[in-house]
């Protein structure tokens, strides 16, 4: 083995580590977050956020900071160590998540008439049962929304007429307006909830798309630096006796 591949091999090991670094210290700052919120829902009252949406973003956010500090830990210990197999399941584990974005990404976009009725859908029954009041997480999910992103009803607030015209025949719910202590239609939030999500989406789908190619030339990246490494460890072994 000349000094080039010798020299290639260790600025790839480098480079490998020094990526691995940055998404492992990623994973334990969201793994942190989640921890946080998780342990200070009771704390977190003035936020415009439900209970049990901050309960399902806190485990979501552990769950992605478990898998992506996992995978860091992985190609850290991997590439400082030179250890074959931590190599190879650190090339499995991302390839494995990397073809299961891509098996998601063309379901979602075979299907995504479906996908966008099943989502008015949901919303709509989700509508009738906070009508209703017989569904909590809906409440909770309905009112975070209509909040946070300033919505009011699935289109428009008028929305509200038609799933209760008894109920809210003067104003829609209170978490539909600004001043929640005096809300009515007047001062209703003049767009729906879907409707602002879907222009959301719409006007940004550039970067989310350039988002999403990023983490995918990453994932490649570092199939692509993990093989190589792999392979300029065994090679290397032909010269000298393979250590742990």
């Amino acid at each position: 083995m000349n000094s080039l591949q010798v020299c290639c091999g260790e600025f790839i090991r480098i480079i490998l580590f020094v990526l691995n670094f940055i998404f492992w210290a990623a994973g334990g700052v969201i793994l942190g977050v989640g921890i946080y919120v998780k342990v200070s829902l009771n704390d977190l009252k003035n936020v415009e956020v439900s209970h049990d949406t901050l309960n399902t973003s806190a485990l979501f956010l552990i769950t992605l900071g478990c898998v992506v500090f996992l995978v860091g830990l992985l190609g850290c210990c991997g590439s400082l160590t030179q250890n074959r197999c931590m190599l190879l399941l650190y090339f499995t584990l991302v390839t494995l998540i990397f073809l299961a974005e891509i098996g998601l990404a063309i379901a979602v976009y075979a299907n995504k008439d479906q996908v966008t009725e099943s989502l008015e859908d949901q919303f709509k029954t989700c509508m009738e049962q906070y009508a209703n009041s017989t569904e909590s997480v809906c409440v909770d999910t309905i009112n975070s929304l209509q909040s946070v992103l300033q919505c009011c009803g699935e289109d428009n607030a008028t929305d509200w007429k038609a799933i209760n015209s008894t109920l809210y025949a003067t104003s829609p719910p209170p978490s539909c307006c600004k001043d929640q202590g005096n809300c009515n239609y007047e001062n209703a939030y003049k767009e729906g909830c879907f409707t602002t999500i879907n222009d959301f989406v719409n006007s940004n789908s550039k970067y989310i798309g350039f988002g999403v190619l990023g983490v995918a030339v990453i994932e490649l990246l570092g199939m692509s630096l993990a093989c190589y490494l792999r392979t300029y460890i065994m090679k290397r072994e032909d010269y000298e006796p393979y250590t742990v």
